[in-house]
């Protein structure tokens, strides 16, 4: 991927992904791919707040000549912002603050980010993370799932926020 709108086509991608695992049946797999169009479409906001082109390209955005130093900054932040929890990824974004206000007023946001802390029933998990796709089948609850991408696929829902904003 090299570019922004590439990052964003894959978020949405994922997300149909989901649904069509969650109407087959495979929720663990629908939760985990649904939660990951989140992740991605924060690291998109991310590429436009930090104005890099692509954070999975560890060499986008620099030309040959440029200083090894600067490289080597950039690949820097590339590696922090690489992270899969959703709370880095908002501050990262920019966005963690404003979302924090917009969904307090927004009952879509609400409810997705309730989901995504707290639909895994497993203590150790209390929220979306790459580990979801380690947790045993029949974990997640389908009703919760398909509300989950419900909202993220709808015009006020999460992804939607994040990428205008």
């Amino acid at each position: 991927m090299k570019t922004v709108e590439q990052i964003k086509q894959l978020a949405r991608t994922r997300l149909e992904e989901a649904d069509i695992l969650c109407q087959a049946g495979k929720i663990d797999g629908a939760f985990y791919l649904a939660g990951y169009s989140v992740e991605l479409m924060l690291k998109a906001k991310i590429c436009q707040h930090l104005d890099i082109d692509d954070l999975f390209d560890e060499d986008a955005g620099i030309a040959i000549s440029e200083q090894v130093k600067v490289k080597a900054a950039v690949k820097t932040v590339r590696d922090s912002v690489k992270s899969h929890d959703l709370s880095v990824l908002f501050i990262y974004s920019g966005l963690a603050k404003k979302f924090q206000q917009a969904k307090a007023n927004q009952w879509e946001l609400m409810e997705t980010y309730g989901l995504l802390i707290s639909l895994v029933q497993a203590k150790e998990y209390k929220l979306w993370s790459e580990q979801a796709r380690y947790l045993p089948i029949g974990t997640n609850n389908r009703i919760g799932v398909m509300l989950l991408i419900k909202l993220l696929k709808d015009d006020g829902g999460l992804l939607k926020w994040i990428e205008n904003n």
